[in-house]
């Protein structure tokens, strides 16, 4: 896809993160003013509107944490047919989250919905796992747009208002944990889709759909027979696409791993602290016996900020958020720290009018 396409998907993908705390973490309608509020005011994105959504879960030992959210857009310019699935994954990634653990990283589960799978053995995160489950059975609040319907009713609508022949483009885009949440529903709709699909019933029999996924900043969802499956099944219509510098794209492969202590060398000398987590977290995986492998991505060329200090928090963090809006070229246009309810500033002042 072009430019326009990356920038549009990339700011869907970080207005997701809107609206995690306060009345709008608590609320589905405030949920929904915040982000239909993003959508509005930033430049790429002011012609999209939700048709769908949001649809939120948030485990309740965890009130605090920011929940997973799915929303369904479709943008208002006759020349923009396509519904676009936003996915967030809760907050952005961090390597030394102590939380990390619970995700589920260290344990694996059959992907059940392979279709003609051959030898390939695919399998994903348990956690990822559960927040599929998760999502395919979210539906939304009565109030909201696409009340009462879950993710796949609501497809399965919008593919039966189509008329004739018509094709319906359906983006599955997310950004962080989001991303690696965004790969594995596209597969998953991709699985159901058609007739004779296992498990779930189809919900777009005649195959009107026309699936895509564009995920950022994503760790890799499953082992290495995943990738090799979800790359055969979606083909040209996956598109990874990861900053050098993000270490959030070198979860969870023990080779990439390694790499990661000094990844933001000169400028950071890593603290003893975060090459003992990164040892530990191999470690760790290796000992559990799973494995995780990145299917191809398309690589952007980081660059190290050196006007943030020389931490390795600050480094990963403005690499794994930041960057992405420099190196897509849309500084000026959106700022990261607002939307995440931060102090703004770290993306070129607040976004543009």
């Amino acid at each position: 896809m072009g430019a326009d396409a990356d920038r549009v998907q990339l700011c869907l993908s970080l207005v997701a993160y809107a609206g995690a705390a306060g009345e709008s973490a608590r609320r589905a309608s405030a949920l929904h003013r915040s982000l239909a509020g993003w959508l509005a005011e930033l430049p790429v994105t002011q012609d999209h509107e939700i048709v769908w959504g949001p649809a939120s879960f948030r485990l309740w030992w965890q009130p605090s944490a920011p929940a997973l959210v799915v929303f369904v857009t479709r943008s208002r310019r006759p020349d923009d047919d396509a519904c676009y699935v936003v996915i967030r994954g809760g907050a952005p990634l961090c390597v030394c989250d102590p939380s990390v653990e619970s995700l589920g990283w260290f344990e694996q589960e059959p992907w059940v919905w392979a279709r003609n799978p051959g030898d390939l053995a695919p399998a994903v995160c348990s956690g990822i796992h559960r927040q599929l489950d998760v999502i395919r059975e979210l539906t939304v609040d009565e109030q909201l747009p696409g009340a009462g319907r879950s993710l796949a009713e609501f497809l399965a609508a919008s593919v039966n208002a189509l008329d004739g022949d018509r094709k319906l483009p359906v983006h599955v885009v997310g950004h962080g944990l989001g991303g690696a949440l965004a790969t594995v529903v596209a597969l998953w709709l991709r699985d159901t889709q058609g007739s004779g699909a296992s498990r779930d019933v189809g919900w777009d029999p005649a195959r009107h759909a026309k699936l895509h996924c564009m995920a950022f900043a994503g760790p890799t969802a499953g082992n290495g027979d995943f990738a090799i499956y979800i790359s055969e099944r979606l083909g040209a219509q996956l598109e990874l696409i990861h900053n050098s510098l993000d270490h959030a794209a070198a979860l969870w492969d023990t080779q990439t791993l390694v790499g990661l202590a000094d990844l933001y060398r000169p400028h950071v000398v890593e603290p003893t602290v975060i090459r003992v987590v990164i040892e530990a977290l191999g470690e760790e995986l290796e000992r559990h016996g799973v494995e995780y492998e990145q299917p191809p991505a398309r690589v952007l060329p980081g660059q190290l900020n050196t006007q943030l200090p020389p931490s390795y928090a600050a480094q990963a963090a403005y690499q794994h958020l930041h960057a992405y809006v420099e190196l897509l070229g849309l500084a000026g246009q959106i700022d990261v720290d607002a939307i995440l309810g931060l102090c703004s500033g770290t993306d070129d002042g607040p976004v543009a009018q």
